[in-house]
């Protein structure tokens, strides 16, 4: 049975990896998309994982590989996500409590070699880190074959009858932290999210957010949070939002599998507003 699940798992990224490369070099984006974000009596909780740029992306299946944490967090406590390899959604689960429901998913490193040194420098500036090409150089590291280490750490708001709780720290290293206990009727109402790195608020920090409508149009805009890591947004009605930010850093190779001298942590949270 370990073979087979095994052979299974590695088939899962193998297709997931064809996906990746054939629609994207540099799909960027990971993110949990509930298929409902408000939830009536006897509805299921689902939720898909995708990897992708601007608010579309490629479904990935549940590969238990793939992550090291995959929850959810209630006002009754905290369930692990089981489901068989290949689901697609990733997640299917019966909800125990009602109010604000928060899937957690950590996934597991992953590695990427640049072949290509303008994508290092185009990823880094977009990112708002627009000074590692040049640091990259001073250390004396190649143009070509180096790899990066990426790590997602993500979070998605799932309201089950009613939106009454609270988030709170789950304890992964980089995250969003939504300080509103209630969104019920959120249209044009101000939402307050704090972003976490290592445990401490992380001021100054690119942040990148995704509004897409009913229609399946995406709008994107660029802010930052400010010198307490807080971030305010004022969501529209009948409106799903990605928020996304990146920390990039320089890691001893010597210290991971695949020895990447850079590592990239993505910290994104999905919510709606109806």
């Amino acid at each position: 049975m370990k073979l087979v699940y095994k052979m299974l798992s590695a088939f899962a990224n193998f297709f997931i990896f064809f996906c990746f490369i054939f629609n994207s070099a540099l799909a960027h984006e990971f993110w949990i998309e509930p298929k409902k974000y408000y939830l009536a009596r006897g509805d299921i909780l689902s939720a898909s994982l995708f990897v992708g740029q601007d608010f579309f992306g490629y479904e990935n299946p549940y590969v238990e590989d793939n992550f090291v944490r995959f929850e959810v967090f209630s006002q009754g406590g905290v369930r692990n996500v089981n489901g068989r390899i290949g689901d697609r959604p990733a997640l299917n689960l019966i909800p125990h409590h009602t109010g604000l429901n928060i899937i957690v998913y950590q996934s597991s490193p992953t590695y990427m070699t640049y072949n290509n040194f303008d994508k290092f420098v185009d990823f880094t500036k977009e990112k708002g880190f627009p000074e590692l090409p040049e640091q990259h150089l001073s250390y004396d590291f190649p143009k070509i074959g180096f790899v990066e280490s990426y790590t997602r750490f993500s979070k998605s708001y799932v309201s089950v009858l009613n939106s009454q709780g609270a988030d709170k720290f789950s304890g992964m290293e980089f995250e969003w932290i939504m300080e509103n206990t209630n969104l019920d009727n959120s249209a044009d109402k101000e939402i307050y999210f704090s972003l976490y790195y290592n445990g401490a608020p992380h001021p100054n920090s690119l942040v990148t957010v995704f509004s897409k409508n009913n229609k399946g149009e995406v709008q994107k805009s660029i802010s930052r949070t400010d010198e307490r890591g807080f971030f305010k947004l004022v969501p529209t009605l009948n409106t799903s939002y990605l928020m996304n930010s990146v920390i990039i850093r320089k890691i001893n190779p010597s210290a991971n599998p695949e020895g990447a001298i850079w590592e990239s942590l993505w910290a994104s949270a999905t919510f709606k507003s109806e």
